[in-house]
């Protein structure tokens, strides 16, 4: 991984956001995730990207069978004592999202919620959806969501400053094109610690993504401001729910 990848995921993001448990409205998203991905208790179900755990722990306490996949050593072990909190069976695996160690064909449905893009090529970006599709199942599903790249460049702010439950964040960013690409240097001061760090984002247009999907060897790509159905309005809509089926 990237050298700001494993600063800001290992410590950043912790001083940054906290690691919260499974709220009322992230379990909301998960009924219609498990609607859009056509789940029954039991199924297969794989995050990548998973962070500390919440949509696959919400997942999990519906019925499925969940792993969640994530680099960070952080986020796992949080993601480890949630689910010891919620009693909930899930198995957490280390690894690189782009060589995933399973079979292919081992999933019923595989989730990359806010985890895409990340990569510093394209290439590596597309492998992972690559490695997403391989593992599914025919006729899996797979569930995406991402920021709307067309929206943060029509409204794109240079310098940004948060301040929340304690935590100071001041924000700097730069825009390279061609295609677009975001680099953000953070300064977090709080309750949680100190610390600078960088984050780096390709930055998908609807168009984009879809064919990115679509390469990967999905079907009937949709696309969707929120996981319940939302229409998505590539000017103004923040986010991109992109749902598709392994032919």
């Amino acid at each position: 991984m990237p050298d700001w990848a494993r600063e800001y995921f290992e410590r950043g993001y912790v001083q940054r956001w906290g690691l919260p448990p499974v709220s009322d409205q992230l379990r909301l998203e998960a009924v219609s995730l498990w609607k859009q991905l056509l789940l029954t208790p039991r199924s297969r179900v794989l995050d990548l990207g998973c962070g500390h755990g919440r949509h696959a722990l919400a997942l999990a306490q519906r019925g499925a069978k969940v792993v969640g996949v994530d680099f960070a050593v952080t986020l796992l072990t949080r993601a480890k004592d949630l689910a010891a909190d919620l009693q909930v069976p899930a198995h957490w695996l280390r690894g690189d999202i782009r060589r995933l160690p399973f079979r292919s064909r081992s999933f019923s449905a595989v989730i990359l919620i806010d985890a895409f893009g990340f990569f510093e090529t394209d290439e590596e970006n597309d492998t992972v959806l690559r490695e997403a599709v391989r593992v599914l199942v025919p006729g899996g599903h797979f569930g995406l969501k991402v920021v709307n790249g067309e929206s943060v460049l029509a409204s794109f702010r240079d310098k940004d400053r948060e301040e929340s439950d304690g935590v100071i964040v001041t924000i700097r960013r730069m825009l390279a094109t061609e295609p677009a690409r975001m680099t953000e240097k953070l300064t977090v001061r709080g309750v949680r610690g100190n610390g600078e760090y960088e984050r780096h984002q390709r930055l998908y247009r609807v168009d984009e993504l879809c064919g990115a999907l679509e390469r990967a060897g999905l079907t009937g790509v949709r696309v969707f401001a929120s996981s319940n159905g939302t229409a998505f309005e590539p000017a103004t809509s923040k986010a991109m729910w992109a749902f598709g089926r392994r032919g």
